[in-house]
């Protein structure tokens, strides 16, 4: 029982011996980080400026800021005249191309459609060779039944004679059908014609189309180049 005892109370004073030291150790370190040292500078070096490290940039320069002078605002005036000048013959140029543009584009219209007078011209002066090639043909035929009546006349008048197999009758009948058939085949050749004169007066009036149109094209190029020499002059030219 005694042992247990020495032990014990052995064991007592060794953690009051520990945690004493731990409480002296704490109350030095806190009293250290408490009493900071006093930096005092020396009179020599407060008026002396820091050194400055190498790469650091030097400090600005405040530069004083002059007033404008009658040179440098009659050098702003002449500027501003000089690129208003620039831009007003820019304009003009560009106002010079547009019109030529537009002159170029209808002066194409105007030969577009010549060139439509001219071939609607050409159409109706085919067809008039045509109607006139018919009215030929059945001129031609009018002249065969011509030629048959006359034949059937002198059949006609040999036949009172007593020389002729057909009677009179049968000779008149022919002779008056031929002459219709003859009239009918003029008929048709007047008509033909008439179709051919109706589509030369076409073919004159789509010519004569065809010349103002073309007049009127050649008016637009001429103006058209005027405009694009006067934009090309300009722009030589310079503000």
């Amino acid at each position: 029982m005694g042992s247990q005892e020495d032990s014990s109370l052995k064991r007592k004073e060794f953690q009051k011996r520990t945690d004493d030291d731990i409480d002296s150790f704490l109350a030095k370190k806190d009293f250290q980080k408490s009493a900071a040292p006093s930096t005092t500078s020396s009179p020599t070096t407060s008026g002396a400026q820091k050194p400055s490290e190498p790469g650091a940039k030097p400090p600005a320069v405040p530069t004083e800021k002059r007033e404008p002078t009658d040179e440098d605002h009659e050098e702003a005036i002449r500027m501003a005249r000089t690129s208003r000048a620039e831009r007003e013959a820019y304009h003009d140029v560009a106002v010079l191309r547009k019109k030529s543009h537009a002159l170029g584009h209808k002066a194409a219209k105007f030969f577009r459609k010549h060139k439509a007078a001219e071939a609607a011209a050409h159409k109706c002066v085919a067809k008039a060779v045509a109607f006139r090639e018919k009215a030929t043909v059945r001129r031609e035929k009018a002249k065969d039944f011509l030629e048959k009546a006359k034949s059937y006349e002198e059949e006609l008048s040999e036949a009172a004679h007593g020389s002729t197999e057909l009677s009179p009758e049968s000779l008149r009948t022919r002779i008056a059908s031929t002459e219709r058939k003859a009239a009918k085949e003029e008929e048709v050749a007047r008509r033909n014609e008439s179709k051919a004169a109706s589509q030369t007066e076409k073919a004159a009036k789509y010519r004569s189309k065809a010349a103002k149109f073309l007049e009127q094209n050649k008016l637009n190029e001429v103006e058209s180049r005027r405009y694009s020499k006067r934009a090309d002059n300009l722009e030589k030219a310079g503000p």
